[in-house]
């Protein structure tokens, strides 16, 4: 048996006493220590998940956006629809312009118009001189003509300008942005508007073709309105929205 003490001064190192423990407990060994868990680990057993629940999944419990992955049929008729508004529109603006309407319409108010004149001519004779008033005056049927010559050229431009417009809202609301369908719906009810003062006009002044350039300009509106119905349905919202969802996490 050693005497060696290495708590007593003096005494010669001992490599065996290495092994043994720096600090030995003099009440023995604790029966209630645990031991210590290894790298990795839970040091607290296992997980208090009960069988069956998932964990939560990847990406803090949400699914990764994905874009829609393709329109719905509602939208390609709409689109459709909106461009057959805007073509049937144009057809309407050119029988107008070809029709005798607008020659009527100013001629239904020149009696209001020459009174007028002369009343401003007798109170300034400066008036009285200028020749554009004066040829009107002496012939006002060449005047409607030129009024409605010039009427014409406006409502022939208006309809390529219109068809244009068509064609881009109905593109964008085709592709599924709300904000495009948004001012297709403003368009549109600004057309059912016009639908109840532009009827009562043709129907006074376009005579005999009355009839036809009702119907045609009816027919455009009402397929321009049905073309905002399709883009509003349930699988045209739903597309929207999902866009919306996707363009927003970074997806074009």
């Amino acid at each position: 048996m050693s005497n060696y003490d290495p708590n007593q001064p003096g005494q010669p190192y001992n490599p065996e006493s290495g092994a043994q423990s720096p600090n030995p407990n003099p009440y023995g060994e604790n029966p209630y220590t645990q031991p210590q868990p290894q790298y990795g680990q839970n040091p607290y057993g296992q997980s208090p998940v009960a069988p069956g629940f998932n964990q939560y999944p990847d990406q803090g419990g949400y699914a990764a956006v994905q874009p829609p992955a393709e329109r719905p049929k509602t939208l390609q008729i709409s689109f459709l629809l909106i461009l057959l508004s805007g073509i049937v529109g144009a057809i309407s603006s050119w029988m107008i312009s070809t029709s005798n309407m607008f020659g009527n319409m100013v001629s239904s108010q020149w009696s209001m118009v020459e009174q007028e004149l002369q009343t401003q001519m007798q109170s300034t004779p400066e008036m009285a001189q200028d020749p554009t008033l004066q040829q009107m005056m002496s012939s006002p049927e060449a005047f409607i003509s030129q009024a409605n010559t010039m009427m014409t050229s406006f409502a022939l431009v208006g309809a390529v300008i219109s068809v244009i417009l068509y064609f881009l809202v109905g593109f964008f609301v085709g592709r599924g942005v709300g904000a495009m369908r948004i001012i297709a719906t403003i368009l549109a009810a600004l057309s059912l508007l016009g639908l109840f003062t532009s009827v009562p006009m043709i129907s006074m002044f376009a005579d005999s073709q009355a009839g036809a350039l009702n119907a045609v300009y009816i027919i455009g509106i009402l397929l321009g309105i049905a073309g905002v119905v399709f883009a509003w349905l349930r699988p045209s919202s739903e597309y929207i929205a999902q866009r919306r969802m996707a363009r927003r996490a970074g997806y074009r």
